[in-house]
């Protein structure tokens, strides 16, 4: 089952408190970022957020992942889609615990 544009439009409104968020095409589902960095999956439907150690114990679900082989992944609490502000606080937690992105090659 791949996510409907109705759950891209339901997440959008979700998480519209956080700066510039955007959903991008990737193995067949989407990447979530805000100002290009990324910090989420949505898989069938389900968004998830990429976990460190500092954030995983925020999650009730640790066990399932965005796909199979899936690592630092989390499914997001389903109160917390409920609650723009509080999808907010986490998602700006993550962003702030998760490791600078790394520089671009530059192509020759």
């Amino acid at each position: 089952m791949s996510t409907s544009p109705s759950t891209l439009e339901f997440l959008t409104e979700t998480l519209s408190l956080i700066a510039n968020v955007t959903f991008k095409p990737m193995m067949g589902e989407y990447c979530v970022y805000s100002d290009g960095r990324i910090f989420g999956l949505v898989c069938d439907g389900t968004l998830f957020l990429k976990t460190t150690p500092e954030t995983i114990h925020l999650f009730e679900d640790i066990e399932t992942k965005a796909y199979p082989w899936s690592k630092n992944t989390a499914q997001v609490n389903p109160e917390w889609l409920e609650d723009r502000e509080k999808m907010a606080e986490i998602v700006r937690y993550t962003l702030e615990k998760l490791p600078p992105p790394k520089p671009k090659k530059k192509k020759i």
